[in-house]
């Protein structure tokens, strides 16, 4: 063998050590991640092929809708968080909110689980996290970014603490509390909040994939199939909160529904409706009663069905949230829920 050879066959083994010592596990990390996403991909694909509205299951417990702007809901979760026991477990697109923040800090110094994901850049606010994050680190709180490369966004909103959880359109943000119209659900349903916990932490170890559950909506996968299944289940009413429309397809369904007689009514966002007459005129032509929020600014994202099923969820009427970023939502028919919805929805409507 030349020396050549040598060389050669020398230079191949010393990168296949350097490979096996720093890259392998990595690399099988990265492989066994691709394989647990396009797994879950295809178990959920299977799954939604047969999803009805009527497979819905009935939480165990009541469920709780907190409606903002409500500032005193604010220094009720500050009282949750100080009262926690075991873990607080966070997912949120935007934390700017100071109270929480130091109230997730004193929970942590507790000896409290505090685990917190969030989104590393915000649509046109890159650095606004950056803030609360670096308090986090200070404090000695595993706080992390989510994966940009499993999500275009995690727009997630995920609130768990202890054994109950909250799955909510809101930000944490003082905004929230004092000027934006948001849901929060509150749930304790035993089954549900541990399939809450374990999708969390699969986004929380930058594991791409999700969980099954008819009641649970996630983007990407599974909201659009189950947001259409929803409209096109609906026989008579259709009530809708969006800030935008921004979906030809779904907006198209809704047209479509329209036109075969469901009465559908829906709140979008001011500023939306006035600078967008031209897609506002088509809803109309279409006998779809589209009104402005007149109120506190709209930031919520719903849909009730034949004053039946409630779909409450983070994903906005886009393209983006229903098939690239992670979304967090639930489907339920619990009747207190709906009540309390349909109160709320009655006054902003009107």
């Amino acid at each position: 063998m030349n020396t050549k050879k040598i060389i050669q066959l020398f230079t191949w083994i010393l990168f296949f050590v350097v490979f096996s010592l720093y890259y392998w596990p990595e690399y099988w990390e990265f492989h066994n991640t691709q394989k647990s996403s396009q797994e879950y991909q295809i178990l959920s694909s299977n799954t939604l092929k047969d999803f009805w509205i009527s497979q819905l299951k009935e939480f165990k417990w009541d469920l709780q809708l907190n409606i903002t702007p409500d500032k005193e809901l604010l220094t009720r979760l500050v009282s949750e968080i100080d009262a926690a026991q075991v873990k607080v477990y966070i997912e949120v697109y935007i934390f700017t909110e100071k109270d929480l923040r130091d109230a997730l800090i004193r929970a942590y110094t507790r000896w409290v689980d505090v685990k917190i994901l969030l989104e590393n850049n915000p649509y046109q606010a890159p650095y606004l996290n950056d803030a609360h994050y670096n308090a986090f680190v200070d404090a000695g709180i595993d706080v992390r970014w989510s994966d940009p490369l499993n999500y275009s966004l995690n727009h997630s909103k995920l609130l768990l603490i202890d054994d109950y959880g909250y799955v909510s359109t809101w930000n944490f943000s003082y905004s929230l509390f004092t000027k934006n119209r948001d849901f929060l659900v509150y749930l304790n349903d035993a089954v549900f909040v541990w399939k809450l916990k374990e999708l969390f932490l699969l986004d929380y170890e930058r594991i791409a994939g999700g969980v099954l559950d008819p009641n649970l909506v996630l983007s990407p996968w599974a909201s659009r199939v189950k947001l259409t299944e929803l409209i096109k289940s609906s026989l008579l009413t259709l009530e809708i909160y969006f800030p935008y429309l921004a979906d030809e397809e779904l907006e198209n369904i809704l047209l479509q529904k329209s036109k075969d007689g469901i009465k559908i009514r829906l709140i979008v966002e001011k500023i939306y409706y006035n600078e967008n007459p031209e897609s506002i005129e088509v809803l109309k032509k279409a006998w779809i009663d589209v009104r402005p929020m007149s109120g506190p600014k709209l930031h919520a994202k719903s849909i009730l069905a034949d004053s039946k099923t409630l779909y409450i969820w983070s994903i906005n009427f886009s393209k983006y949230s229903l098939d690239e970023n992670r979304e967090i939502g639930i489907l339920s028919q619990n009747t207190n829920l709906i009540s309390d919805f349909k109160d709320i929805f009655e006054k902003d409507f009107n």
